[in-house]
């Protein structure tokens, strides 16, 4: 058992400008405020969008508040404009904190067209908030698609309902048929008084369903075509298209037997239970009773317009920290910061220094002038507010405000009156990323970041880490064009001894190789460098620009870098050091967008695990089975490596998604944890997919007067058309830091959530299966499982205890991550019997895991086919007639069996 430390207070969102995890909408009033729905830049002005857009929301708001109970409505919407639509600028404002990276809803083309899908993307669990929603062009603008969705407005709902309360979809595309507990085949949906059809139709004919004879269940074809005009009200998470649909399903109409999302990720509760226990509605119980039209307001990004403000106090002369600021600086101007931006420079120590007011890069020659103001010495005290001022005062340098332009502020110094500006910094409108170096950086130094929605970066003194430059890599522009942005390939350092060598390798993959930079960092005598090329052409140092007293080498390789295995070698020739190298990469073709990762940290509460996330994508579509490992430097000891999985089990909420997940535990002490996420994709492996989940219902049709009337079938999508060949590649990203207080309580973290617990029938044996998991959470081995049975599947959930238990005693739990099996013996099930399993794993401490999921076992007996002239009911009859003489002949008066007893016959009663 490993008890780890826990820190009550972790400071705000984490991740914010490059995760889009920091939502700036508010409920104020009953109204939802500060939505932003942001367009891509690839998108061509369309007044019709705006105008849809404005519609949609409208019809909406009013949606809302009826499925609400009047409680809640849409109140204020911002929309972002690219930069590029020419625009009235008297109708239109600057944006301040608000951004592409960071909207509620994106607008935006997927870059392979598979459908119109509206989604939205869950990283989390039940009741936890979504990123986005993203709608395609041509759902906002396509009348059409309205039979086959519903209304736009109503569309939004559902996937509001996603984004903001964190509940899931009632349907379920991959088993839309599921055995009842009174053995019928039903469709899979909430609620069950949805009536309709089912039937097989090819083009405008349809035909009876036909059954496995094995299940029960419907053939592969059989779809369920809901009544148009249905009685039952709910709900909006199953099928929002039907025009009597205004309501979640509430405890009074919820179906947990349905095989869906919600009921697995939510332990079978209804989308209202969910919902109406949110933070949106513990304190707003009041109904609504003015105008529920919303307003709306116009905003454009601008080009990047952003100040570095930089600390030069004493303590930033220690651990040769003022040139590791020069050499991660140097890579931002030189190679991270857009062409087309603006950028000024602020030093500070006591007071403040304005090296250079704000100046547009628009060629090399600026950007390495820009270089030669950076700082080179170190003294004197820390004022961080007189730093944020001046670098404020740089920022209004082009419009005379600061809406919507950035800062990075980095220090390593305390201040205690750090607070002073904290009015004036949320007034600004200007978004401000922190970089704490070192241990003893203020405090108070992310509460700048939360009121701004910037980005939280930390760097230790552990050079071989590269964790400063990795901090300056991650700081790309939130606009939406990714074409525009720097792909970090490669960060790796260590320490080196004398005449030895630090090798590697480099994949430059097809959608990057324009801008291609490889970068090496030393601490006192220059290195022998070699880098050679796919084609076998090696570069050395008299190919790169070497600094002898930044102590950088810089190789900048002309046109598109080749794609393939571009190697490194790296020798040390004097005393040990520390080496770094880090590569960097633009897209190849602005109308393919490069693999991305995007790192993210989530944390419920202070007794509560941090989870770590990674997204991998290529434009809009998940990419699957990339090695993803997180790296977390601790404020002491070594990093932590933790190999992600996307997988569906532990921390990972959903499997194939292209989002990878683990808990992380090994906390040593109070500080700032540093995360950097590495990710590796293997030609004939890594590979995309459609992304599943979360989106609204594409319908099939609905019946009306008893009549079948057929919507236009789904496009199709091959799978395999989506997949070009990405073949290898390589990411590194920063992820942002959290910073957790001293003087915290140790938790005993139970196992982890069993999630995939499964039971099949085979050869009149039920058999059970599940991952197992942790002694803490997914880490470690359980002590023990403890699994109870029940012919009513809420009981399990509302009365586990009182449920058959199953005899595990046997059992010896396995290692997090292998397979259990359990098989079990039943005497005599009846057809149409139906027994659901769920089980608890326990730790040393006996702290016990949550239910796991619960999985059902339903006996089918298929029907005996007899010979034409019989009469099945009387031979039904004589047999009946039969075994009641044989009864009483026997003196057996307990022929009929309860189905509790039978179950006994393989459980034990506590």
């Amino acid at each position: 058992m490993v008890l780890q430390k826990t820190f009550g207070l972790v400071l705000g969102c984490l991740l914010c400008a490059c995760t889009k995890n920091c939502s700036s909408v508010k409920l104020v009033n009953n109204g939802y405020r500060d939505i932003v729905i942001a367009i891509n830049p690839g998108i061509e002005q369309n007044d019709k969008l705006i105008e849809n857009i404005k519609e949609m929301v409208t019809e909406a708001s009013s949606y809302l508040y009826r499925a609400t109970k009047q409680q809640v409505y849409f109140s204020d919407v911002k929309i972002l404009l690219p930069v590029t639509w020419p625009v009235n600028s008297t109708q239109v404002q600057r944006p301040t904190t608000q951004s592409y990276e960071k909207a509620d809803v994106i607008i935006a083309e997927p870059y392979l067209k598979y459908g119109d899908d509206p989604y939205t993307l869950q990283y989390g669990g039940c009741g936890e908030k979504g990123r986005y929603i993203h709608f395609t062009p041509n759902f906002i603008l396509n009348n059409s698609l309205t039979p086959v969705y519903g209304s736009r407005g109503r569309v939004f709902v559902h996937e509001w309902a996603h984004l903001q309360w964190g509940v899931f979809d009632e349907y379920n595309d991959l088993v839309p048929f599921y055995i009842s507990g009174n053995g019928i085949c039903e469709a899979t949906r909430c609620s069950k008084a949805v009536k309709g059809k089912t039937a097989v139709c090819t083009g405008s004919s349809c035909s009876p369903c036909s059954s496995d004879a094995n299940t029960g269940l419907y053939n592969g074809d059989c779809k369920f075509f809901p009544e148009k005009g249905q009685s039952s009200s709910s709900s909006i998470m199953y099928l929002q298209g039907l025009s009597n649909v205004v309501e979640f399903c509430d405890d009074k109409t919820h179906n947990p037997e349905a095989p869906n999302m919600q009921n697995k990720m939510c332990n079978y509760r209804s989308t209202w239970d969910v919902i109406s226990k949110s933070e949106d509605f513990r304190n707003n119980s009041l109904p609504h009773n003015g105008s529920l039209v919303p307003t709306f307001t116009f905003l454009q990004s601008k080009d990047r317009v952003l100040c570095l403000v930089l600390d030069v106090s004493g303590s930033m002369g220690s651990g040769n920290r003022i040139n590791r600021l020069r050499q991660a600086a140097e890579i931002f101007l030189l190679q991270i910061i857009e062409t087309g931006s603006q950028v000024g420079i602020v030093t500070f120590h006591s007071s403040a220094t304005i090296e250079t007011n704000l100046t547009p890069i628009d060629n090399d020659d600026v950007r390495n002038k820009l270089v030669q103001l950076l700082p080179t010495s170190a003294g004197g005290g820390t004022n961080i507010c007189a730093g944020v001022q001046s670098g404020f005062q740089v920022l209004r340098g082009d419009d005379g405000a600061t809406n919507g332009d950035e800062i990075i502020l980095l220090t390593d110094g305390e201040d205690g009156g750090i607070s002073t500006c904290f009015r004036e910094v949320e007034q600004s409108g200007a978004v401000i990323h922190t970089i704490a170096l070192g241990p003893n950086a203020a405090v108070e130094l992310e509460q700048l970041s939360t009121m701004t929605g910037g980005l939280k970066l930390s760097a230790t003194d552990n050079v071989n880490t590269s964790g400063l430059i990795d901090a300056f890599t991650g700081l790309v522009s939130g606009n939406g064009d990714i074409n525009q942005q720097s792909i970090q390939l490669e960060s790796s350092g260590k320490e080196i001894a004398d005449n030895d060598w630090f090798n590697g390798t480099v994949i430059i993959d097809k959608t990057i190789g324009n801008d291609t930079f490889f970068v090496i960092t030393w601490a006192t005598q220059t290195p022998n460098v070699f880098v050679r090329d796919p084609s076998g052409m090696t570069y050395n140092n008299s190919d790169f620009k070497i600094d002898k007293t930044v102590l950088t080498a810089r190789l900048k390789i002309n046109g598109t870098a080749q794609t393939g295995t571009w190697m490194y070698a790296i020798l040390n020739p004097g005393n040990k050091q520390a080496i770094t190298i880090t590569v960097t990469s633009r897209a190849a073709d602005e109308k393919v967008p490069p693999v991305t990762v995007n790192g993210h940290i989530s944390r419920k509460d202070s007794t509560s695990p941090i989870i770590v996330y990674a997204e991998v994508s290529h434009g809009f579509l998940p990419v699957l089975f990339a090695k993803v490992t997180a790296i977390i430097e601790r404020p002491a000891g070594l990093p932590v490596e933790l190999d992600l999985s996307d997988d569906g089990l532990g921390a990972d909420t959903n499997r194939h998604d292209g989002v990878y997940s683990k808990y992380f535990l090994s906390f040593n002490g109070p500080g700032r944890y540093n995360l950097k996420v590495r990710v590796q994709g293997k030609e004939g492996t890594t590979r995309m997919a459609i992304r599943r989940g979360g989106y609204a219902m594409y319908i099939p049709g609905y019946t009306e007067n008893g009549n079948i009337q057929i919507n236009p079938p789904r496009p199709p999508v091959n799978e395999e058309d989506l997949q070009p060949q990405l073949g290898s590649f390589s990411r590194v990203k920063s992820g942002g830091s959290i910073s957790l207080p001293p003087g915290t309580p140790i938790v005993d973290f139970p196992p982890s959530k069993i999630t995939d617990l499964q039971a099949t029938i085979v050869k009149d044996k039920f058999e059970l299966e599940w991952t197992a998991p942790g002694e803490d959470y997914d880490q470690g081995t359980a002590s023990r499982y403890e699994m109870r049975m029940s012919d009513n599947l809420l009981q399990l959930r509302d009365n586990f205890t009182k449920a058959a238990l199953v005899n595990l005693t046997s059992l010896n739990p396995r290692p997090s991550g292998s397979r259990e099996t359990v098989t079990i013996v039943p005497e005599n099930p009846e057809n149409g019997t139906t027994v659901y399993f769920a089980l608890l794993a326990y730790d040393k401490n006996n702290t016990s895991s949550e239910m796991s999921n619960v999985a059902k076992v339903s006996v089918f007996v298929p029907l005996v086919e007899y010979p034409k002239g019989i009469n099945i009911s009387e031979i039904v009859l004589i047999v009946a007639v039969v075994s009641f003489i044989v009864c009483l002949i026997a003196g057996i008066t307990t022929c009929i069996v309860n189905k509790k007893s039978r179950k006994r016959i393989f459980a034990d009663e506590e």
